[in-house]
């Protein structure tokens, strides 16, 4: 495993530090966002995005590296009149040569393979850019800055624990506070308002969940069931304000990092709360969700050549009164997980350098899970396409757990 992590980390290592000597050889990667235009000033208009991630990957367990497209994505937007938005996103996400399927159209065993809906919502602005309300299955979700994050931006390769099916720690992917429990791959069907006031931005929703029955016994269970109307609504909202530079809230996908490119420091709080979603052996013995968050995200030059991007959380999860309680999800069990992340972009040689931490509290494990990363970036042309390698080291907080290392490679590219 040290041989091939060695190898694949020169395989970034030695070209890019190549490019870098050899910028003034290097074509023009620009070009023009793909747009149509729905009427002369191009104030109406249609934009497409598509990207790609592909991952190389190593773990400690494994005899040899493996491949996956770890997303492929299609995603449409119209501004059909300054009051009107329409928005379309598919696609697929972490498929490997296992869940591969010889024949889409008959095997319907493996759903890892299939492109799906991710996002679809219409919005109508009631006071421009103050209050916004949508509908749809949509992504203005609690509970912090990282739980609405952009797939297209990250700084580090994934969200925390998004190491595809080879995470370190217990919560895997935990931003995505509900991802398994109550939503559609961290997209929730229902009602939203958005708006900015001054520096203060806010989202709140209140949602459908999805159906999620288990088996009913001493320790709570998911026993949401739309066809009784159990157990059926949850409420979500992420509060901010800028200090420095605004974000916009034209759509909800937040920013990784702005490559220096703005100076922002924002303040956010946001909570989830999901009433009567679980039941203690009967049906009629109810107990609630409750999850919240407070983040800190620091992104701004230092000088022409550096750029630095830094972001603090501190996340509380709470299903009821549940000792020894896990949910079999993506996030397991109540408890309280701390996360930090910062890096430092070198400008003149597009190499961005990060580090990131986080510590998992959860009760149904004896002691705490911890996951440790150490990555580079290398900037080909911004965020549209750059290169990325990432050693992850952690275990679990389970007895007996055993420390795991993953190694990955990510080439990324988007239109």
């Amino acid at each position: 495993m040290k041989k091939i992590s060695l190898i694949l980390l020169m395989m970034v290592l030695i070209p890019s530090a190549n490019w870098a000597q050899q910028e003034d050889m290097e074509p023009d990667h620009s070009y023009k966002p793909l747009t149509v235009k729905l009427d002369e000033d191009g104030k109406k208009y249609i934009r497409f995005i598509t990207w790609h991630q592909m991952w190389l990957q190593g773990a400690s367990e494994q005899k040899g590296p493996k491949f996956q497209i770890r997303r492929s994505r299609f995603l449409a937007y119209a501004q059909i009149s300054p009051r009107f938005l329409l928005l379309t996103h598919f696609g697929l996400n972490s498929l490997g040569a296992s869940q591969l399927t010889a024949n889409p159209n008959s095997q319907s065993n493996n759903q890892r393979s299939l492109i799906f809906l991710h996002d679809a919502w219409a919005e109508f602005a009631v006071v421009q850019k103050k209050f916004h309300v949508g509908s749809g299955l949509h992504y203005w979700n609690g509970i912090s800055r990282l739980s609405n994050q952009s797939t297209l931006n990250m700084m580090t390769m994934d969200n925390p624990g998004g190491q595809g099916g080879a995470a370190v720690s217990d919560a895997r992917l935990f931003p995505w506070s509900n991802i398994t429990t109550s939503d559609q791959f961290a997209r929730h069907l229902g009602i939203y308002a958005k708006g900015t006031l001054g520096k203060f931005q806010y989202r709140v929703s209140a949602n459908n969940a999805r159906n999620n029955i288990g088996e009913l016994g001493s320790t709570p269970t998911f026993q949401v069931d739309n066809s009784v109307g159990t157990g059926t609504w949850n409420y979500a909202g992420y509060f901010k304000y800028d200090i420095f530079d605004q974000e916009s809230d034209k759509l909800p996908y937040f920013v990784g990092t702005y490559l220096g490119k703005k100076k922002v420091l924002s303040l956010g709080a946001g909570f989830h709360h999901h009433p009567d979603a679980l039941a203690v052996n009967t049906l009629d013995n109810r107990e609630s969700v409750t999850h919240f968050a407070v983040d800190a995200f620091y992104d701004a030059p230092l000088s022409e050549k550096l750029a630095i991007s830094a972001l603090g959380a501190y996340y509380n999860y709470s299903y009821g009164d549940t000792d020894g309680f896990s949910t079999g999800g993506l996030v397991p069990a109540s408890g309280n997980i701390l996360h930090g992340q910062v890096g430092l972009l070198f400008q003149d040689l597009k190499l961005m350098p990060y580090v990131k931490y986080n510590t998992q509290s959860l009760d149904h494990t004896p002691n705490n899970a911890n996951e440790f990363g150490i990555g580079l970036n290398y900037f080909i042309n911004g965020h549209f396409a750059k290169i990325t390698a990432e050693f992850l080291t952690g275990k679990g907080g389970m007895m007996g757990a055993e420390n795991r290392n993953v190694f990955t490679i990510q080439t990324h590219i988007f239109l």
